[in-house]
C-alpha cells in the first residue's frame, strides 16, 4: 500500500536535507548532505523482516554516513539506525545537526499527539495534543519536544503522533537513552517533523564511529484510529522488541516481593521469604533493593532501603555490618529453594564523592565532569560508560555481582541528570560527542550482560520509568514505571496516576509494573488501579510489615487474595491490549471519567476486562465493544468477587458493568467454554 509521507526530499524550509530513499537530514561543513549515490547490501531477510544497509561518502571522502534499515512485514514499520564514521586520514568537516528522522506533508493542518514523562507527579504520561494550522484554540506554527535530562523519558515519553485532516497518520518512537528533541513547524502548507539527539554539531576524529538515535516509524491508513494504533503498537513491541530468552521465547513479568538492602539483613530477608511461603502467597522474585553497599555503617532499621542508601553509591561492596558474608548468595539459595528467582540493585553509572570510592580516586579520569572545578553536586558524579576502561570496570563488577549473589535479574537505578555534564565536556568543535559514546557505551554493557548471562532480566529503573525508550525497552523490563505510585503519599492522586499510565503507555512498555501502595489495606480499588504486567509488594512499606510488626491474619488473607488475582493476571499482558476509554479523558476529566482496558491472548481465546468508575463520574453504566472475541464461541465469564456465567461472544464483546457505587471497579476474566 502506498505511502501519503515523504520520507525523503530536498527542504528548502529547514537548514538541511533528507535524502537517498531514507528520513536522515544533517549538515556538512556548513551545506546540506545530499548524495544521491549509495551502496546498498541486504543484510538478511525472513519471513518478518528485511535489512538493508546503505552507505553515503562525503564529496572530500572523509565522512561515511552508515544507515541500517529494518522493514518489519508484519506490520506497517520501518527501523532506520544511522551511524557516522571517520574513514579519511584526518578529521571530517563539522557535521552539524544530525536529524535521525525528517518527515514533510502538504497539508494545511496537523496536530502531534504526546504523553509527558515522569518526573515523580500526578501529571506523570499525562497526554498532550498539540494543534497546528486550522482553526483549533491554541494552534501553533512551531513547537519542540525537548528532552532536558540526559534520559529518554523524563520529561517526554519519545513516542509521537502526528495526525492529518484526512485520517491519516504516522507515529515516531526515538530510540534513544539520552537526551532528544522533535521540532515540529507547519508553514505555507507544509508540515515538517525531525527529531534527533538535542545538539549535535562536531567533526568526527580519524577511525572514529559515533550511532545516532534510532527511529521506529509506524504509518496509519484513514481506517485506523489512533486510539486502535495502541494496540497495533503493543502488538509490534511484544513481538519485535520485548526481551527473549537464550531459546527466543519472550521474558515474562515478575511478581516479586521486595526488602531493602541497607536495613534488612539476611535473617530480615529468610524471614520475609519464609512468611510469604508459609502463606502460599504466589510472588516468583525475592527483590533486594537499594543500600546494602559501602563501608562499615549501621542504617536505620525500619524505612524501607534504610536513610543512608545513596550515600555510598559507587562503591559496591557489601556493608560487612549488615551483610557480613559480603554477598547474598544464602538469599539466593532460599530464593531458588522455594521457586523465587533473585534481584538485586545496582546503580553503576553514579559515583558520590564525598568521600570517593577507591577506585575511583585511582582514577579520576572515569568520572564526569572531567574537571574538578565543575563539579556542582558532590553526589552527582557520573561513570563515564563511554570510555572503554571504565565501561569495562563497571561491566566486570556488575557480572562479579550477578555470578556472587547467584541473580536471575539485575536491577539498574540511574538517579541522576547527565545531561549537564556531557555538554560540559565537549569541546566548541565536538558538540554531542560525549552523550553519543556514553549512549553506545551503555548499549554495549547490558548487550554484553545479556551475552555473558543468557537468562538474565535486566530491570530499568532510572528515577522511576525515565528510560523507556525503545532501546532500552527492547533490552530490559521496568517495574517502578513512576516513583509516584512509590508510598502511601497521596492517596486518591496516586490512584488516578496509576490508572493513566496503565492507559497511556502500555502500548510503549509492555512489561511494565509499579509498586501497588498507592492502595491502603483492604482497598480493591486501589490495590487493582496499580495492578500492571509486574505489580511490587514491598511489605516494609505496609507499617513496617514483617520486619516490625506482624501483619493481622485479615491483612495477610487480603495480600494473599489481591496478589492471587495479580497473578492470575500476569500471562495475560503477553496478548492484545485494547484501551476502553479515551486516553485524554480519562486525564482531562479526572475523577469524572471511566477508565477501562482489556487484554486479550489470541492463542488462548482468553483474557480480562477491567473497568474503574472513578469518584464522580456521573454514570453509573460502562460500555464497550471488546478486541478479539469470536461472535459465535460461547465464553465462561468469571467476576472478581462475584458470579460465573457463561455467554455467548456477541454478547460478550458488547461489554456492559453497571457500578452503582462511586469509586468501585469491575474485573471479568473470560476464557472459550470447553
Amino acid at each position: 500500500m502506498k505511502s501519503n509521507y515523504i520520507l525523503c526530499s530536498i527542504a528548502a524550509l529547514l537548514p538541511f536535507a533528507a535524502f537517498a530513499n531514507l528520513p536522515h537530514a544533517f549538515s556538512y561543513g556548513g551545506m546540506a548532505f545530499s548524495n544521491p549515490m549509495s551502496a546498498e547490501n541486504v543484510v538478511s531477510e525472513t519471513s518478518s523482516r528485511k535489512t538493508v544497509v546503505h552507505e553515503w561518502s562525503s564529496p572530500d571522502g572523509k565522512l561515511l554516513l552508515r544507515s541500517t534499515e529494518t522493514v518489519y512485514k508484519n506490520f506497517p514499520v520501518r527501523e532506520y539506525l544511522p551511524e557516522l564514521a571517520c574513514v579519511g586520514d584526518a578529521p571530517t568537516d563539522i557535521i552539524d545537526n544530525f536529524r535521525s528522522i525528517y518527515i514533510l506533508r502538504d497539508t494545511d493542518n496537523a496536530s502531534v499527539r504526546a504523553l509527558r514523562g515522569t518526573v515523580c507527579s500526578e501529571r506523570d504520561f499525562e497526554p498532550v495534543t498539540v494543534a497546528f494550522g486550522g482553526k483549533a484554540q491554541g494552534a501553533v506554527n512551531a513547537y519542540s519536544f525537548v528532552a532536558t535530562e540526559g534520559r529518554s523519558s523524563a520529561q517526554w515519553m519519545p513516542w509521537l503522533g502526528m495526525d492529518f485532516p484526512d485520517g491519516d497518520g504516522v507515529e515516531v518512537a526515538v530510540g534513544w537513552s539520552g537526551a532528544w528533541r522533535a521540532d515540529c513547524s507547519l508553514d505555507k502548507g507544509t508540515f515538517a517533523f525531525s527529531a534527533g539527539m538535542v545538539k549535535t554539531h562536531f567533526r568526527l576524529l580519524p577511525g572514529e564511529t559515533v550511532r545516532q538515535p534510532s527511529v521506529l516509524v509506524f504509518t496509519r491508513r484513514g481506517g485506523v484510529s489512533p486510539l486502535a494504533m495502541q494496540t497495533a503498537i503493543h502488538r509490534f513491541m511484544l513481538d519485535e522488541k520485548c526481551p527473549r530468552d537464550a531459546q527466543g521465547r519472550l521474558i515474562r513479568p515478575i511478581l516479586p516481593i521486595t526488602a531493602g538492602g541497607g536495613n534488612k539483613t539476611p535473617a530480615m530477608m529468610h524471614r520475609i521469604i519464609d512468611w510469604s511461603v508459609a502463606n502460599k502467597m504466589p510472588f516468583d522474585c525475592f527483590w533486594v533493593d537499594a543500600g546494602w553497599n559501602g563501608p562499615a555503617h549501621m542504617p536505620d532499621l525500619i524505612s524501607n532501603c534504610g536513610n543512608m542508601w545513596y550515600r555510598f553509591v559507587g562503591d559496591w561492596r557489601f556493608n560487612p555490618t549488615v551483610h557480613p558474608d559480603g554477598n547474598l548468595a544464602k538469599v539466593a539459595d532460599a530464593a531458588h529453594a522455594v521457586g523465587m528467582r533473585m534481584l538485586l540493585w545496582v546503580e553503576p553509572e553514579r559515583c558520590v564523592s564525598d568521600p570517593p570510592p577507591p577506585v575511583f580516586v585511582e582514577h579520576r579520569d572515569w568520572l564526569l565532569p572531567a574537571k574538578d572545578e565543575k563539579i556542582r553536586n558532590k553526589r552527582q558524579l557520573n561513570v563515564n560508560l563511554g570510555n572503554p576502561a571504565a565501561r569495562e570496570w563497571v561491566t566486570e563488577t556488575v557480572s562479579r555481582l550477578i555470578s556472587e549473589n547467584k541473580l536471575d535479574i539485575y536491577r539498574q537505578d540511574f538517579n541522576m541528570n547527565t545531561l549537564p555534564l556531557w555538554q560540559e565536556n565537549d569541546a566548541p568543535d565536538r558538540q554531542g560527542i560525549t552523550e553519543a559514546k556514553y549512549i553506545a557505551g551503555l548499549y554495549a554493557f547490558w548487550d554484553t550482560l545479556r551475552t555473558r548471562f543468557p537468562h538474565l532480566v535486566v530491570e530499568n529503573c532510572a528515577s522511576g520509568g525515565r528510560r523507556l525508550d525503545f532501546e532500552a525497552v527492547s533490552r530490559s523490563h521496568s517495574y517502578c514505571r513512576t516513583d509516584y505510585a512509590i508510598g502511601h503519599r497521596n492517596g486518591p492522586l496516586q490512584v488516578l496516576d496509576v490508572q493513566n499510565v496503565t492507559l497511556n503507555a502500555l502500548a510503549y512498555q509492555p512489561f511494565q509494573g509499579s509498586e501497588t501502595t498507592p492502595a491502603l489495606f483492604f482497598d480493591d480499588y486501589g490495590f487493582f488501579s496499580s495492578v500492571c504486567a509486574g505489580s511490587v509488594f514491598t511489605p516494609s512499606d505496609w507499617n513496617a510489615g514483617i520486619v516490625k510488626n506482624d501483619f493481622t491474619p485479615e491483612q495477610t488473607a487480603w495480600f494473599k487474595k489481591v496478589f492471587t488475582a495479580a497473578d492470575r493476571l500476569r500471562p495475560f499482558f503477553e496478548g492484545d491490549f485494547y484501551p476502553l476509554t479515551d486516553l485524554r479523558a480519562a486525564n482531562s476529566q479526572g475523577e469524572r471519567a471511566w477508565c477501562a482496558y482489556q487484554m486479550h491472548r489470541p492463542d488462548l481465546d482468553a483474557g480480562f476486562v477491567i473497568c474503574f468508575r472513578r469518584l464522580d463520574a456521573p454514570s453509573h453504566v460502562f460500555t464497550a465493544s471488546l478486541g478479539g472475541i469470536a461472535p459465535s464461541v460461547r465464553y465462561n465469564v468469571e467476576t472478581y468477587d462475584g458470579p460465573t456465567v457463561q455467554m455467548d461472544g456477541r454478547a460478550l464483546a458488547s461489554f456492559s458493568a453497571e457500578l452503582k457505587s462511586p469509586r468501585s471497579f469491575r474485573l471479568s476474566f473470560y476464557s472459550r467454554a470447553k
